[in-house]
This record gives C-alpha cells, sequence and structure tokens, in this order.
C-alpha cells in the first residue's frame, strides 16, 4: 500500500512539472522568436511481483504476478526549434531567418544565439538586443550607424553610415545542445562548436512568433489536470486504506 502512495505522488510531481512547462510556454506566445518546450517523461524500472507463502502456487503453477512500476520522473525537457510564423512588422530594426540558424549575441557570460530578430540600435550606433547586448557580424559587432539601414538576403548590412559588415548566423548539427538561459537566449551545452548558416535567409522589417498554438496547450493543460487529478484520487485512497488497516491492528491487538 506505501508503494502505491509513493506511485500515486510520483505522479503528481511529474504532472505539476508539466503544467509549469505548459503554462511557461502560454505565458511565451506573443514572445518573438519563443520556441516551445515539452517534458518528457519515463516509469522507473519495473519489477516482478511474485507470490510467496501461497501454497495454490504449486497447484497452478508460477508464482509470477506481474511486472510494477514504482512511479514515472521527468526524463528530459526538449525544446522543439520549428520555426514559427512570419509577422510583418516595416521596422528596419526588426530581423527575421528563414530557414535554420541563429543570430549570434555578445554577452558577458559569452556568444550566445537566439531566434528573436527584435533589436533596436543603441546610442552608438551598434545593433542591440532589448537587453542592450551587441549583435555579432563577421567582423565583430554590427554597427547600423541609426535606424537607416537595410540588410539584404544573405544578412548583408548597408546603408549610409553601416560598416557594411554581414550578420554571422550560426547553426549546430543537433539543435539538441542548446539550452535556454533567459531572455530569449540560448546556450551551447558542453561548448558545442557552432557552424556557419549557409541556407538561411534574412528578412528585414519582420519578426519570426512563437511556435506555440495555444489551442494544443489548452488540451494538454486539461489532460495534465485530468492526470494530476486522477493521481491524487489514488494517494486519498491509498491513505484511507492504510488508516483503515492501522484501526484494524489496533482492535485486534
Amino acid at each position: 500500500m506505501v508503494r502505491g502512495l509513493y506511485t500515486a505522488a510520483t505522479g503528481m510531481m511529474v504532472q505539476r512539472n508539466k503544467m509549469d512547462v505548459l503554462t511557461n510556454n502560454i505565458v511565451n506566445a506573443e514572445t518573438a522568436g519563443y520556441k516551445k518546450d515539452t517534458l518528457i517523461t519515463s516509469t522507473f524500472d519495473e519489477v516482478m511481483l511474485k507470490r510467496i507463502h501461497d501454497p495454490n502456487v504449486s497447484i497452478y503453477g508460477g508464482s509470477a504476478v506481474g511486472s510494477y512500476s514504482h512511479g514515472t520522473h521527468i526524463d528530459e525537457l526538449v525544446t522543439n526549434f520549428s520555426e514559427g510564423n512570419l509577422e510583418m512588422t516595416g521596422k528596419s530594426t526588426d530581423l527575421a531567418i528563414l530557414g535554420e540558424g541563429f543570430f549570434v549575441v555578445e554577452t558577458a557570460a559569452g556568444e550566445r544565439y537566439t531566434r528573436s530578430g527584435s533589436f533596436a540600435v543603441d546610442g552608438e550606433g551598434y545593433l542591440v538586443t532589448q537587453d542592450g547586448n551587441y549583435i555579432l557580424g563577421e567582423n565583430g559587432r554590427i554597427y547600423a550607424g541609426s535606424a537607416e539601414f537595410t540588410v539584404a538576403a544573405d544578412g548583408t548590412v548597408g546603408g549610409a553610415l553601416s560598416s557594411g559588415d554581414r550578420l554571422r548566423l550560426a547553426t549546430f548539427e543537433d539543435p539538441g545542445v542548446l539550452r535556454k538561459q533567459g531572455n530569449n537566449l540560448y546556450y551551447a551545452y558542453g561548448g558545442a562548436p557552432a557552424a556557419p548558416a549557409a541556407g538561411a535567409v534574412i528578412r528585414q522589417g519582420a519578426q519570426e512568433g512563437s511556435n506555440v498554438e495555444i489551442a494544443e496547450e489548452m488540451v494538454d493543460m486539461i489532460t495534465v489536470y485530468r492526470k494530476y487529478e486522477a493521481s491524487q484520487k489514488v494517494a486519498g485512497m491509498t491513505d484511507d486504506t492504510l488508516a483503515m488497516a492501522v484501526n484494524l491492528g489496533k482492535v485486534g491487538g
């Protein structure tokens, strides 16, 4: 019976964590370039239950009752890197990547990567993220000079005051090495090397929307709630059974 209580409790914890992930996806549904997360779960190692001290075993043969799992646990958090819808804004500082690739960002912690092209030009004329981090080109920080600049499909920055550099776009053989660190930035786990995103195309005056489908997330939230509720009921029933066993023991004693 205690095993049942533990199994139900692990199920509740997993569903609670799934709900947190779904909530975060919905909150960021309007965030440019956001990629949805999915929580992958698996069961603990199964064991074989067998009957012991049962005289019927020798009569019918076979003592195995069946396999039993000690509950579920979180296996990994997976990010879906599929492209979001293209949203036209008309702003020169808004850039979108068509195809695979990430903008390379200079931060205090090192190079980071993002799909969000909601940029700005700072007081010194450099292209920066909304948090003030510099966007990198093939020759260093991208100097636009002013908001009156152009970006070609291959990422070349033009304009009367620009440096004429080209945006540096990076890609990874396995996108699974990327980890979120907040502010729509990613870092490469284990220092995995980045490669040039040769096939990517830049669209100026547009943003890539998030790839979150609100309807799907809401359906998943209802499913998670039902599973949590079922595990909660199992935990309650197991607890009631344990209480009855304790009371019967007191009466028998």
